[in-house]
């Protein structure tokens, strides 16, 4: 018995370690945003949620919203670069996540013209796997602080040459952030192990 305790401590005490280690890369690319934001011939904004009991009232929320605003900022400093948008529609959203987040940059002044939806990505690694074949020249990642190291980890697994943007995220509730990280942390930890 107290070998079988020892065991489950150490093991318990490696995974603490191991996660440790995940909440640490996920907070060394919080900050991380391009000081030339111009030539990008592609930007990619990952799927995030979308609010809204009906596609009347579809609206991205608040973490949504931070990476679409990133995205319009690069827009303006790329006006050749073409938007992907990517994400599905879950169970609780009113519409995919691609049209809730097309429609608030073009409420935003981006043209129909320059937006792509790709409407079946259900995660992270297949929002790059989806979008990779819209991609053309330079091509930038915007997704939330939080997200950033795990999908820059995802696209190397893809073989994906691109560069990140760092979406800060302005929620302001402890719990929100708290549930955030958590997930982040767990959702790397997996990415590392499986690469997915």
């Amino acid at each position: 018995m107290k070998k079988f305790i020892k065991i489950c401590g150490l093991l318990f005490t490696l995974a603490f370690i191991y996660l440790g280690v995940c909440l640490g890369l996920v907070l060394s690319k919080v900050n991380d945003r391009p000081k030339n934001l111009t030539a990008y011939d592609t930007i990619l904004v990952l799927g995030s949620k979308i609010d809204g009991k009906n596609a009347a009232t579809a609206t991205p929320d608040e973490v949504t919203k931070n990476r679409l605003d990133a995205a319009i900022k690069l827009a303006a400093a790329n006006p050749q670069a073409q938007i992907i948008v990517s994400g599905y529609k879950g169970f609780d959203e009113p519409v995919t996540e691609a049209a809730g987040m097309a429609a608030y940059l073009e409420e935003h002044k981006i043209p129909s013209k320059r937006i792509i939806k790709e409407p079946k990505a259900r995660n992270t690694f297949e929002n790059l796997e989806f979008s990779q074949k819209y991609f053309h020249g330079k091509t930038i990642i915007v997704t939330s602080d939080f997200h950033l190291e795990r999908s820059l980890i995802l696209a190397k697994a893809q073989h994906l040459t691109v560069t990140g943007y760092a979406a800060p995220t302005t929620s302001p509730s402890f719990f929100l952030m708290t549930g955030y990280y958590s997930h982040e942390v767990l959702g790397l930890a997996r990415a590392l192990i499986l690469g997915y």
